[in-house]
């Protein structure tokens, strides 16, 4: 039949591009809905949004990587419940701008990160926007033990999994057209979800008081891990700050601390557990602790210095 509606043939598409075999799928891609038969466990679900001049920047994200960043987002938090991803759904708002060369391009790159995982992308939606696009993903994954970002106790210490402040870097250097700084903007353009660490968390699950992902920066997402009325020391000498932070901080002429306390979007793993199981995850780095005192500082050797104002990533500034 002739001049069928457009979206038909791009939902023909993506459901070449994305579908997967899976013993699960009980009624697959191109019915009203997707049905599938629950895995062993606690199903885990969530959703992040991605919106063009907000969370991301075409100058220089790639339907590629946007395809793939937007779906690890939300690979992070499932990784932070100590679960594992089995189906995503995708809907997105399509500016005329936006081709199907480019749709295509944007699901090669989200199946790129999901068959590392052998998970599949199980539908969405397609509408059409007036001018930007936005990227909106659900996760559904399982796990025996949810961990939880609630539970921390003062005296606990903090430890994290990775480089903080790498995003940041890669983001700036991207801004500013800098040359260099390639694992950087790898780490913003394609982060890597900690779903490597799962095993050992589920492992060692009654040992976490708490957990997340860094996603908002270290003090903001410190702040929402802290025991109620409580505050943390940040130990300076131990922030972990990457050698090409280090190196845009120089250049740049800015706070190589500050990248590392304000600086968002790295997607480690933050942990609170007591300072006698330390020895369990001696591959994270510890990076502070909790105290009964609500306020926030920064340890150095010789001094502490007070944080009494907040410079991270608000949603709704104002």
């Amino acid at each position: 039949m002739q001049n069928t509606p457009k979206e038909w043939s791009l939902i023909d598409r993506i459901r070449y591009r994305v579908q997967r075999q899976n013993d699960h799928t009980k009624v697959p891609l191109g019915d009203d809905a997707f049905v599938f038969r629950n895995y062993p466990g606690y199903s885990v679900i969530c959703q992040d949004m991605m919106v063009e001049g907000v969370h991301f920047d075409l100058d220089y994200f790639s339907a590629f990587d946007l395809g793939y960043k937007s779906l690890a987002v939300n690979l992070s938090d499932i990784a932070a419940m100590g679960a594992l991803p089995h189906f995503a759904q995708v809907s997105l708002a399509l500016p005329k701008k936006l081709n199907e060369s480019w749709l295509d391009d944007f699901y090669k790159g989200m199946t790129s990160l999901a068959d590392d995982y052998h998970m599949q992308v199980a539908g969405g939606d397609l509408a059409a926007s007036p001018d930007r696009l936005v990227a909106d993903v659900s996760v559904h994954g399982s796990c025996e033990n949810p961990l939880t970002r609630k539970g921390a106790k003062p005296g606990d210490l903090l430890l994290c999994s990775g480089p903080l402040g790498l995003s940041f870097t890669g983001m700036t250097a991207l801004q500013k057209n800098l040359a260099g700084f390639e694992a950087a903007k790898e780490r913003h353009l394609r982060p890597k979800p900690r779903l490597d660490l799962v095993a050992k968390l589920q492992k060692h699950h009654d040992r976490i008081h708490a957990l997340m992902d860094c996603s908002d920066g270290l003090v903001n997402d410190a702040l929402l891990l802290r025991p109620e009325n409580c505050g943390f020391h940040l130990f300076a000498e131990n922030l972990p700050l990457h050698t090409e932070s280090q190196s845009l901080a120089v250049d740049l002429h800015l706070n190589p601390q500050d990248i590392v306390l304000w600086g968002g979007e790295d997607y480690e793993l933050l942990m609170a557990i007591h300072p006698e199981d330390y020895e369990h995850f001696p591959e994270w780095k510890m990076i502070g602790q909790f105290t009964e005192d609500p306020r926030v500082f920064v340890t150095h050797p010789d001094h502490h210095e007070e944080i009494k104002e907040f410079k991270g990533w608000k949603h709704f500034p104002g």
